[in-house]
């Protein structure tokens, strides 16, 4: 394969991710849907009714296990509400926002076909 179709490789395995969230949940799944779903699941607290900065919470803390997967962040455990403490592995910041995202799509491809 060369670096053409690896990439439309992976637009179409992001594409059909969306497809099948989109089914199995009855929504339109987009990028910050997807992470959404991840933080629920990580968090186990299920789908009930979040406040605005709850549901940032659980965005955040799914690209924190994603970015774990991809060897960036490490869990340290947990703070007295339950929720886990990351620490950085290899910086990101550095990455410019477009690659950022692609590493979280793929993540979030790997992470799902897991799960779902």
């Amino acid at each position: 394969m060369n670096e053409t179709e690896i990439m439309e490789n992976k637009d179409n395995s992001w594409e059909e991710l969306l497809l099948k969230v989109s089914k199995k949940f009855n929504v339109l799944a987009d990028f910050d849907f997807l992470l959404f779903l991840i933080g629920i699941q990580e968090r186990g607290t299920g789908y009930i009714k979040y406040s605005k900065d709850e549901k940032m919470d659980l965005i955040n803390l799914a690209r924190c296990v994603l970015f774990e997967r991809k060897g960036f962040y490490k869990q340290d455990g947990c703070d007295e509400a339950g929720w886990p403490i990351f620490s950085v592995v290899n910086v990101i910041d550095d990455i410019p926002p477009s690659e950022r995202e692609r590493i979280l799509k793929q993540a979030m491809v790997e992470y799902l076909d897991e799960k779902l």
